[in-house]
């Protein structure tokens, strides 16, 4: 069952303040850090996943999303959200970011209509170097849609988020193929 508004998680730290979205994997909240008074996003699985059989692969993959963005967040990037924690509460694993106030890319366009050339292309720019860092860092995000790009209020400055997906470039053996990543912004090869 989802938290609501005012629920608290780890002895008072955080204070659920509402449900931003929720996909087939996850449930992200707006929530508030107490002890920094500071809006945060906090993401965790689905319970209704807890009943599947590759739910322990799930977590697995949640938690290191966790782990790409604290070593992403070592040498913190204007266009990579932040991770600040990973805990747990209860039986759900939780993964504590930054809150980026906006509207994701997708939700401009599908308000605005196409966006004009000078606003989009400093976006693409700033995706662009976030998906640089990300490769060096030996990754590859996997999902770089509009849906998981946030365009800050000030529309000057876009942020990268949701790194469920990324994966190493080189993978660890031979039959890491699965989970291609998002296919619809997937390249070809």
């Amino acid at each position: 069952m989802p938290w609501i508004a005012g629920q608290q998680l780890q002895s008072g730290k955080y204070v659920i303040k509402q449900v931003l979205g929720q996909g087939g994997f996850g449930i992200t909240y707006k929530a508030l850090h107490v002890e920094l008074n500071q809006i945060v996003v906090i993401k965790t699985p689905n319970e209704y996943l807890s009943h599947d059989p590759e739910y322990e692969e799930y977590i697995e993959r949640f938690i290191q999303e966790g782990q790409i963005l604290a070593r992403l967040s070592k040498d913190p990037h204007p266009h990579i959200v932040g991770v600040i924690d990973l805990f747990r509460e209860g039986a759900n694993h939780c993964l504590v970011m930054n809150f980026v106030e906006g509207e994701n890319l997708f939700e401009a366009v599908r308000r605005r209509g196409a966006l004009p050339e000078a606003e989009i292309l400093p976006c693409i720019r700033q995706i662009g170097e976030a998906l640089s860092v990300v490769h060096q860092a030996g990754l590859v995000h996997r999902d770089a849609h509009p849906g998981n790009i946030m365009v800050r209020r000030n529309g000057k400055k876009a942020v990268l988020i949701d790194f469920g997906i990324a994966k190493e470039l080189v993978p660890k053996t031979l039959s890491s193929t699965g989970n291609a990543g998002n296919r619809g912004f997937a390249p070809y090869e």
